[in-house]
């Protein structure tokens, strides 16, 4: 079910509903533009790739947000499902975001309805600005209601005491505005609405209104179609008019609190229910809808954990779980349509599952790829086969001893090592003395690089480039022995903590240096990309001026 501005408070009460009904959840997101991830090495730790996530990916934000409730019937062990595809839209001048060129047009490209998500795209904001905007609003509410208090106290005197002096130039508005209110009052017309006047104006309006028709007539502030302020003239009503009145006020500016709030609220309502959430390579995804509808990433590694523990609790990136020995004998890519379509073939069992929106279900016979409602029910079914394997009980999923090891673990493109982010704990720890990076000739091919390395073992190379790789010996006994030893003719050689050091080293110092990364989908590639680093050191006139600025 589609979800924006024109339903969202009528089917919020139903989607909270299928939250707190639900067994488990799979989600999806849809952002304007894709973090790099050329700067994350295949030797990166966890913590260090997650640093660099958060700052290639800081200006980009969600617009579609996919999420997938699944109910596991407790008696019958029948599974249905009701999926949600919410566009978000922010709102206002203050929100600035960024846009990828080729992003965008993936997702035009892909059917994405940028119309309906400019014109119809749900607001949100995040926990801070959520309690300034409820506390602005009780304040006004409380302040209106002890005026109320106050008029039906009042004993008919007029104290003219704190009366704001009319200016001459604005004594002809107040006479006219006076004059229409008493044609007005003779009239039959229901009410009249005084309009064009500004914030001062509209004040020694009130005044004037409060010392000449305070026993006739009853106004109120409301805002025209165009945003601007007008005073609404009724005749005098009555205490329980009043009372009624504000009470259908308060109402309204709940509402429009709640549409505000917007799809944060639905992650709030996810976030409480403290249920299964999941994924597929869901970092981003993660990261994203903590930022934009929670509050701002961390800058510290356990902070961010800690954060996740607290929001959401119990996760499963089904990236990460395609990474299992056995289930990799029968899933030969991790690709989410791969993996669906692996899924629905011997030895896995998929189960019988139903929608509970009829007129609004999802089939594999007809794809909606990367419209995030289609893709986290792929998400869902997904898991459904692949704990199907493990002979999984559903009715008490996160008790699975097997899936247990996977649960809370995000998967890490690009990484060979540790290639997951532990959110309940710490990561393997491990060396890396025994990774070098080394430069060569772009004719080189693999088996001249495993030729060099010929007195040290058997040997992993991860390529970087046409002129570059990562090089792991399987025996790190020979490790120290490497640089001293090896024949060092047509190439450069240093370990990976000596690459590393040179890297922030030269960004430090001005000299950027950009290492166009492959596809290491697999550990072991031998296929090249014709491309070579590129080097852009500064100019010799940019560094007399870098030099003249340090003396300022």
């Amino acid at each position: 079910m589609e979800i924006t501005t024109k339903n969202f408070i009528e089917q919020l009460p139903a989607i909270r509903q299928t939250i707190r009904e639900a067994s488990f959840f799979a989600i999806d997101t849809e952002f304007t533009g894709l973090t790099s991830d050329r700067n994350v090495m295949p030797f990166d730790t966890p913590e260090e790739v997650y640093l660099k996530t958060i700052e290639n990916s800081a200006h980009f934000v969600i617009i579609q947000f996919g999420l997938c409730a699944f109910q596991v019937h407790p008696e019958s062990g029948q599974v249905s499902y009701k999926c949600f595809n919410f566009y978000c839209y922010p709102k206002g001048r203050v929100p600035v975001f960024a846009c990828q060129g080729e992003s965008m047009r993936f997702l035009a490209d892909n059917g994405f309805d940028f119309n309906k998500l400019f014109r119809e795209g749900l607001s949100y904001c995040g926990e801070v600005d959520e309690e300034r905007l409820r506390t602005e609003l009780k304040d006004r509410q409380d302040q209106r209601a002890a005026t109320l208090e106050a008029k039906a106290e009042e004993n008919g005197n007029n104290d003219s005491l704190n009366m704001v002096p009319v200016p001459p130039e604005e004594e002809k508005l107040i006479g006219e505005i006076s004059v229409r209110i008493e044609e007005f009052l003779k009239s039959e017309d229901k009410d009249y609405t005084i309009t064009n006047c500004n914030g001062f104006q509209r004040k020694l309006i009130y005044q004037m209104i409060d010392s000449q028709f305070r026993k006739t007539i009853s106004t109120s502030s409301v805002t025209l179609e165009n945003n601007h302020k007008a005073i609404l003239v009724e005749r005098k009503r009555s205490k329980q008019e009043e009372l009624k009145l504000e009470q259908e006020r308060v109402a309204q500016e709940n509402e429009d609190l709640e549409r505000m709030v917007g799809l944060s609220l639905v992650l709030q309502e996810l976030s409480q229910a403290r249920k299964l959430i999941i994924g597929h390579n869901m970092l981003l995804d993660l990261l994203f809808i903590i930022r934009q509808f929670f509050r701002p990433l961390p800058h510290s590694y356990q902070d961010f954990k800690k954060t996740m523990r607290e929001l959401f609790p119990l996760i499963l990136d089904t990236k990460y779980l395609c990474t299992n020995g056995e289930l990799k004998v029968h899933i030969y890519s991790s690709v989410l349509a791969h993996v669906f379509e692996a899924v629905n073939k011997a030895p896995f069992i998929m189960p019988d599952v139903t929608c509970g929106f009829e007129e609004h279900k999802y089939s594999a016979d007809d794809t909606k790829h990367h419209d995030a409602g289609y893709d986290a029910y792929l998400t869902g079914m997904c898991f459904l086969g692949l704990a199907s394997f493990f002979k999984a009980d559903l009715k008490d999923i996160t008790h699975d001893p097997v899936l247990k090891a996977y649960f809370n673990r995000i998967f890490l493109l690009r990484v060979s090592e540790i290639n997951y982010i532990y959110t309940h704990g710490k990561e393997p720890s491990f060396s890396r003395e025994h990774v070098f990076f080394v430069s060569f000739p772009e004719s080189w091919r693999q088996s001249d690089i495993v030729n060099r390395f010929r007195n040290y073992g058997q040997v992993h190379v991860n390529w970087v480039n046409s002129s570059s790789a990562f090089v792991t010996l399987h025996n790190r006994d020979y490790a120290s022995h490497v640089i001293k030893t090896i024949d060092k003719a047509s190439i450069s050689i240093c370990t990976l903590t000596q690459f590393k050091a040179k890297h922030w080293l030269g960004l430090k110092e001005g000299t950027i240096v950009i290492v166009p990364i492959m596809d290491t989908t697999s550990n072991i590639s031998s296929t090249i990309i014709p491309t070579t680093p590129t080097i852009i050191t500064p100019t010799t006139k940019e560094k007399r001026k870098k030099k003249k600025n340090r003396h300022r």
